[in-house]
């Protein structure tokens, strides 16, 4: 496996975001948890997305703030997982890149 790339050494907005949003399902992620899918079995279901993949997601989006973990049960101990504000700040950027993908990526484009 090669070494995870990052963008540390740039001092920019954008670079901090997708540090925390950039990855590969992590947008789709956000979209079922807004969707109204809380806990893991529901997020992966929706997703069809490995558990380990969506397991590494869920825990760079806790970490980076945009979702927080709620303990719903002690025994056996699960949670869920719901949008902060600053998630749901994220949420009008991707509907906006959802049109876009809807108009310029979903069907063919002929210059």
């Amino acid at each position: 496996m090669s070494p995870r790339k990052n963008f540390d050494h740039l001092n920019h907005g954008l670079a901090d975001a997708l540090g925390v949003v950039g990855e590969w399902w992590t947008p789709l992620v956000v979209w079922v948890i807004n969707g109204g899918a809380h806990r893991f079995e529901e997020i992966q279901g929706g997703l069809s997305i490995a558990r380990n993949i969506l397991t590494d997601r869920l825990n760079t989006l806790v970490a980076g703030g945009v979702i927080e973990k709620r303990q719903y049960s002690t025994k056996p101990q699960r949670f869920e997982y719901h949008l902060t504000s600053a998630g749901e700040e994220l949420v009008p950027i991707l509907q906006t890149l959802e049109t876009w993908g809807s108009k310029n990526i979903g069907e063919t484009v002929t210059p």
